[in-house]
């Protein structure tokens, strides 16, 4: 067994961790994404702890798929609850209030993936840090860091005429 032979586990992991991204990155187009899946692949591997003769570069690719298809999936629902935020924000645009949903959503959707999902589960779902990092599987204080940052990010894409309704 693998048993958590850090040095088997590095060996496994520079032999097969180019061919792994390559994979996955010629599907995912997004070399951040490529990059964060690459490293659940060997993530899952580290967990499972499989037999040194099973983990080949098929099983490697195989949980590579599977990752992939999970991306796939929370793409499309965070495309559908987009499409909610901007069909909202279109039906309210005939007021103040609702032009400034449409500014809101438009910030949304010029930010990263990450960063609008850690502000939707704080804001949209009312979530507070502790559970935005369960979801997001991170301690409490690297939720608390994204939560800032994206923050910032958000901000940077307001106008600063919206920024400084907000902080009256």
């Amino acid at each position: 067994m693998l048993q958590h032979d850090e040095g088997v586990f590095a060996a496994l992991h520079r032999e097969h961790r180019p061919r792994v991204f390559n994979y996955i990155h010629r599907r995912i187009n997004s070399r951040e994404a490529a990059d964060e899946l690459t490293n659940d692949v060997f993530r899952v591997a580290w967990q499972r702890n499989p037999d040194p003769a099973e983990l080949t570069i098929a099983w490697l690719l195989a949980v590579a798929h599977h990752l992939i298809g999970n991306e796939y999936r929370r793409r499309e629902r965070s495309e559908m609850l987009m499409q909610r935020i901007r069909a909202t924000a279109v039906l309210e645009s005939r007021t103040e209030q609702g032009a400034q949903q449409q500014t809101v959503a438009d910030a949304l959707l010029g930010m990263r993936d990450k960063e609008r999902e850690i502000l939707l589960l704080a804001y949209w779902d009312d979530l507070p840090v502790a559970d935005i990092a369960q979801v997001l599987a991170c301690s409490p204080s690297a939720a608390k860091v994204r939560l800032h940052r994206a923050r910032k990010a958000f901000a940077a894409l307001l106008p600063t005429a919206l920024m400084a309704e907000g902080a009256a």
